[in-house]
């Protein structure tokens, strides 16, 4: 009876540690998505800024805009440089 309950633990114990190598593959992988993603939305909305100002446009860059930036990337800069052309305060 202890034996099974030993060996019945080990392969849990196993299994669970699969598991928790694939999540950490997986986070990793993703965390690597989301960080090039925010990078390419700060660098979207700073290009929007300069070319905006061309027309008298200006996107705010402030705590709000980067962490819309950050935290949803491409679509967060678009939002925000859509919510600058209609004309309501970030």
């Amino acid at each position: 009876m202890v034996v099974t309950s030993a060996i019945g633990l080990l392969v849990v114990a196993i299994l669970g540690l699969i598991l928790l190598y694939v999540l950490v593959k997986l986070g990793v992988r993703f965390g690597k998505y989301l960080a090039i993603n925010s990078i390419v939305g700060i660098i979207v909305l700073i290009i929007a800024n300069f070319f905006l100002a061309h027309y008298g446009l200006m996107v705010p860059i402030n705590l709000v805009t980067i962490l819309a930036c950050a935290l949803a990337g491409i679509p967060g800069a678009l939002l925000v440089i859509l919510l600058v052309l209609l004309g309501i305060p970030v």
